[in-house]
């Protein structure tokens, strides 16, 4: 190879003669008939009308091939050899409908001199904001003397919710088993944690879910301090069962109160609070059905979260929680729905972010909610005085289990058997079939389809994008300086 230098071309020239150049020498299929002078203008016309239908399939194809990448790339699989899985047993929330502590609740009015008919008043109002949500504010007693006692403690809506976890016992880490909030399968402990939840401070035990779903991290961003209580006897932080074992579940027990409230939901989810059985002096024993959802175990390599359209639990992109699920998402937007209709928000979301939303006081949760408390549970208004429905979009749990209840049954004679009231998961069948998300259409096969959509309408391949950048880099400089190869 020599180089010379050739000045004398103009500059019209110079670029025509290195296009040519070009054309005579790739690899790309047909370019050289475009330039070579034995071919009459008619074959040189008919291998250029070639050339673009070729070079516009080719790039029709491809295109295609992209979207696929990104919008068909997992699906959802349908798995059946049952015989060979460990199924998880669906968690369970109950929530107390007695909040305040009688022994926390005198130390505090003595130390701030609440006496008499005051103490009857404080205690009837913090007891029902406790136990407030959606379908109930306006069950919050309103009244001058409350308004005193507020301005007396200076008592902020901010500070709502702190009052009310110091006002209540974590029943965990009661020191006798008998009275304890406990989570048992025989001799076996399962973790229990108190919650704060959109019905206040409720009981979860049987969780897959991080410490960060807990009343104290919510409120203090504290993890829970370990409780030596529960590993007294063998512990597990959740439960799973095989086709082969029978009549496996758990109770969730050690309530006191006059009646509780109850929800079933998947290990990885929190409770809907609009999804409750309802209120119940005895309990109640669920027999439920599971579908699990699983996931490959390179999807989250493989796929971003629009390629998969779910997420998983630390890929979170919400504003007030540290983590993800979808009913935690919805929660989400019933926090920005409830902020752009009643200008602030109730006080048991958790609200330590940079830029804190304002907590409602009472007053207001008593008149705005109450007006729309089916659009805040439901995200949705069939009467359309407001969005129909309201923009919330939450991706689906890439690892999840849809649980279904065949049958609810009161626990009759718990407290007397038990001590206590609580609520059971009884798991009778197994499932048979379980869905698994996998991906079908990796970056490699894109790389793949691709390069084989060139090499046939083409025949470009890799040698060839590299003679391509060659042409026009190195030997483009050189015929910028006037050199010739």
């Amino acid at each position: 190879m020599a180089f010379k230098i050739n000045k004398n071309r103009s500059w019209p020239r110079a670029i025509i003669d290195f296009i040519d150049s070009y054309f005579n020498n790739c690899c790309i299929h047909g370019f050289r008939y475009l330039v070579q002078t034995i071919l009459i203008l008619l074959e040189r016309i008919l291998w250029l009308i070639l050339l673009i239908l070729s070079i516009y399939y080719c790039i029709i194809v491809c295109l295609a091939s992209i979207d696929r990448y990104y919008t068909k790339s997992t699906h959802i699989g349908l798995e059946r050899n049952y015989h060979f899985w460990n199924t998880s047993v669906p968690s369970l929330t109950v929530c107390p409908m007695q909040r305040i502590n009688d022994t926390y609740f005198a130390d505090f009015c003595r130390k701030n001199s609440i006496k008499g008919s005051q103490k009857n008043i404080f205690w009837d109002f913090i007891e029902n904001l406790a136990n407030s949500t959606y379908i109930n504010f306006q069950n919050i007693p309103e009244s001058d003397e409350i308004d005193s006692l507020i301005k007396d403690l200076d008592l902020e809506p901010e500070r709502y919710m702190e009052l009310i976890y110091n006002l209540t016992f974590d029943s965990t880490y009661e020191p006798i088993e008998k009275q304890r909030t406990r989570c048992i399968d025989g001799q076996v402990n399962i973790h229990v944690r108190q919650v704060l939840t959109e019905y206040g401070l409720c009981y979860m035990g049987n969780s897959m879910l991080g410490k960060e779903y807990s009343s104290r991290y919510f409120i203090f961003g504290q993890y829970p301090e370990p409780n030596k209580y529960e590993t007294m006897r063998k512990l597990i932080q959740y439960q799973k069962g095989s086709y082969f074992e029978k009549d496996v579940g758990h109770t969730l027990l050690g309530f006191t109160s006059e009646a509780i409230d109850s929800f079933i939901h998947s290990v990885y989810e929190v409770m809907k609070v609009d999804n409750n059985f309802g209120y119940s002096t005895e309990g109640v024993v669920y027999d439920p059905v599971t579908e699990e959802i699983t996931a490959e175990d390179n999807i989250e390599k493989e796929a971003t979260v629009g390629m998969r359209k779910c997420r998983f639990y630390h890929e979170s992109n919400l504003t007030h929680f540290p983590f993800y699920t979808r009913n935690v998402c919805q929660q989400e937007c019933r926090i920005n729905l409830a902020y752009k209709i009643c200008k602030c928000i109730p006080h048991f979301y958790p609200n330590r972010i940079s830029r804190p939303k304002k907590v409602c006081d009472y007053k207001t949760l008593r008149s705005c909610f109450p007006k729309h408390a089916n659009f805040f549970l439901k995200l949705y208004e069939e009467n359309k005085n407001h969005e129909n429905p309201s923009t919330c979009y939450c991706e689906q749990n890439c690892v999840d289990a849809v649980v279904t209840t065949r049958s609810a049954l009161p626990m009759i004679g718990s407290r007397q058997l038990l001590g206590s009231i609580g609520s059971s998961v009884s798991i009778k069948t197994w499932p048979q079939s379980r869905l698994k998300r996998q991906v079908i259409f990796s970056f490699t096969d894109l790389l793949v389809s691709i390069g084989g959509t060139a090499g046939l309408f083409l025949g470009f391949s890799v040698l060839g994008l590299v003679e391509l950048l060659y042409f026009f880099t190195i030997r483009l400089i050189w015929q910028i300086f006037g050199y010739t190869i």
